[in-house]
């Protein structure tokens, strides 16, 4: 379980805002909530005692809805690749904090190698430049000037098709720095690999950033102190949408990763679950059993297929999804996700469970089962 945050100074917060309604590949891409969500939390930050000069909001909207942005106290900028490159690897990554926020709300998907991608208001279908979100993660827990870090991405994380577009993602190397110290870095997802994130069309925001600010402006259930734990904020997401999909109000399922080291390897999943006493790493799989295993998962049909495959990660903590080397390969992706599971107590029998579920029971999944979950998948 991750601790209560300390106490934090607001005027030492560092704040971007991102909302994109309008993108250059036209009307069938159009959204109408991310801008407006996002002067809500700027507006939220401003209350929060957050000085207008640390706030910097990068939008794209049609020009009817851009006025209360004219007004704004803060800096507004474009939301095309060459601005949120440059604010983000460069301004932000050179300014220090004690906090950074970033709010990010637009269109987003995952890529067959299993890492998130959110586009730019200057894609198109054509061109479809877009911000890989892992690698920028990634680099902020090396950057050293913002210790502790609050991420929210209300986006899509629908599995990229590349044949149907005929075309692989353009993909950024941001050239991540050597690392220094860990960072202390929360992120909430608006929903998990493989759903949707509604947009609320004609209501001007999107579901999850309306649950979130509702939350964060509620009285005093979060706590009064700055800055609002994410943990709790996650907490009380849960049973916000758990009700909501009780009413078939909601389909989406959002998700919570903790980050306290270089690569990323702490995370829950919509839990604050007490540490597991039996945290210590096992040992790496002999060759023989890594090899009877792979074997094992690459005859399962729904494992070998991309979709399916990040289904069924998607049921594991995401502390341990998160930390998976992604390969393009399927063999490779397979042995990589083996290796990683096997240094997590559980893992191996989680994966084993989570591939006798969306297999259905099949017989090559029962066959994977009965290998992950025989002595303990070694």
């Amino acid at each position: 379980m991750n601790p209560p945050a300390p106490q934090a100074d607001p005027r030492r917060t560092t704040v971007v805002v991102v909302g994109v309604d309008a993108y250059q590949a036209g009307a069938r891409w159009a959204l109408d909530g991310p801008v407006s969500d996002a002067l809500r939390f700027a507006d939220w930050f401003l209350a929060r005692g957050v000085p207008p000069e640390r706030i910097t909001a990068l939008l794209s909207a049609p020009p009817e809805r851009t006025g209360a942005a004219r007004e704004a106290p803060y800096a507004v900028l474009d939301a095309d690749r060459e601005t949120v490159h440059r604010v983000l690897l460069r301004t932000v990554a050179a300014e220090r904090s004690e906090l950074l926020w970033v709010v990010w709300g637009g269109h987003g998907v995952v890529d067959a190698e299993g890492r998130r991608r959110l586009f730019y208001a200057d894609a198109t279908a054509e061109d479809p430049l877009n911000l890989d979100f892992d690698t920028l993660l990634t680099y902020y827990r090396a950057v050293p000037r913002h210790p502790r870090q609050i991420w929210l991405v209300d986006s899509c994380q629908l599995l990229h098709n590349p044949w149907r577009g005929r075309r692989q993602l353009p993909r950024e190397d941001y050239g991540t720095p050597m690392p220094r110290t860990a960072r202390d870095q929360a992120v909430l997802f608006a929903a998990r690999p493989g759903e949707a994130a509604t947009n609320l069309n004609g209501t001007g925001t999107g579901l999850f950033s309306r649950e979130a600010l509702a939350v964060l402006t509620g009285d005093g259930s979060i706590g009064t102190g700055w800055p609002p734990d994410p943990g709790a904020l996650m907490d009380r997401l849960r049973e916000r949408f758990t009700r909501l999909r009780a009413e078939g109000r909601a389909s989406q399922t959002p998700t919570y990763l903790w980050s306290r080291t270089w690569d990323g390897d702490e995370g829950q999943l919509l839990s604050r679950g007490g540490p597991d006493p039996t945290s210590s790493l096992h040992p790496a799989l002999p060759p023989e059993r890594l090899s009877a295993l792979t074997d094992a998962l690459l005859g399962v049909p729904e494992f070998v297929e991309p979709q399916g495959r990040e289904e069924i990660l998607g049921l594991l903590r995401i502390g341990v999804r998160a930390a998976i080397p992604r390969h393009s390969r399927p063999r490779m992706d397979t042995i990589s996700i083996l290796r990683t599971c096997a240094h997590r107590p559980g893992a191996l029998q989680e994966l084993a469970e989570a591939v006798l579920l969306c297999a259905g029971g099949s017989p090559q999944a029962e066959a994977a089962h009965r290998l992950l979950t025989a002595e303990g998948g070694r």
